[in-house]
């Protein structure tokens, strides 16, 4: 892959993320605006998303296959998995904080991150894909991220598996194998919705980054450790091991992509509700979408 197409279209979307950072800063949005721009994005624009960018895609996938594509998500996942939970015993981290760590490692920032920068470099066709890492995502993040950051005060209900992102997950998967289509009108008005995803996660993503107390967050030298494995160490893995599967290239960069992202912005708001280890994910977070810049460009790029 071209190294100057990544960069670039890395820096499209940091740049929206700094304007985001820059009116947070400013205090032109608060901690109460960005609650109410993230039930926007989950609710509306990205399940908007989901329905409609598959619609043009030219990607011919037989009904079974999808099960074969499900599978090598889920050995993904494991690899990922491996790997966080190793490293926080390599680090000898606090005992009370090796779920937080392993959290940070496991779970990339697919919504705010690697959808939109999916769409930017593969289009239609790679959006099946993520669309269908997206499922398998938020049924780990919403039980095991959860359990991970809450530990024993996080309760698992059915209605995390219920959001519109997955519902509009599912549903596009349902239409896109079964060749339907929305009608005119419907298609056209999630599509100017759908439109919107992608700025509106960078500028959501900057003014989270631009709450934080920036002098604290480069105190502590494991979280840079656990952000080599989610950028680096990660990725790198996923496409060694996923190579010998029957799957597409494209499924693979997808994979890739997926993994070379930085650590889920999720992982804040679980760690809020749950009064757990706000610092540690906020820094992991905030370090790994600063390094994220130069990281996601050099490995796609290497790797693909």
């Amino acid at each position: 892959m071209d190294t100057g197409l990544v960069f670039q279209q890395m820096l499209i979307l940091v740049i929206i993320m700094a304007i985001g950072f820059f009116v947070r800063r400013i205090k032109l949005i608060d901690t109460r605006a960005n609650t109410y721009l993230t039930k926007l994005l989950l609710k509306v624009t990205l399940p908007a998303t989901m329905l409609t960018a598959t619609a043009n895609s030219t990607l011919e996938v037989p009904f079974g296959h999808v099960f074969i594509l499900s599978a090598a998500i889920i050995f993904s996942f494991v690899i990922m998995g491996i790997l966080s939970f190793l490293a926080p015993l390599v680090m000898r981290t606090k005992r009370d904080e090796t779920g937080a760590y392993a959290a940070l490692g496991l779970f990339a920032n697919v919504n705010f991150m690697g959808i939109p920068l999916t769409y930017a470099l593969f289009g239609p066709n790679g959006m099946f894909y993520a669309v269908l890492y997206n499922i398998v995502f938020n049924l780990l993040v919403f039980s095991l991220g959860m359990k991970l950051i809450g530990g024993k005060k996080a309760k698992i209900s059915v209605k995390f598996f219920l959001s519109p992102v997955m519902i509009s997950s599912v549903i596009a998967v349902i239409m896109f194998l079964l060749g339907i289509r929305l009608p005119y009108v419907l298609d056209s008005g999630a599509r100017l919705l759908g439109g919107i995803t992608s700025p509106l996660a960078m500028l959501l993503l900057g003014s989270i980054l631009g709450g934080m107390q920036f002098r604290e967050m480069f105190r502590g030298w494991r979280v840079y450790g656990i952000s080599f494995v989610r950028l680096v160490i990660a990725p790198i893995a996923v496409y060694f091991l996923l190579s010998p599967l029957p799957i597409s290239r494209l499924f693979l960069a997808v994979a890739v992509v997926m993994a070379a992202s930085p650590m889920a912005v999720s992982l804040a708001t679980f760690s809020i509700h749950y009064s757990a280890h706000e610092e540690l994910v906020g820094k992991g977070i905030f370090l790994s979408t600063l390094f994220s810049v130069l990281t996601m460009p050099l490995v796609l790029s290497f790797l693909l």
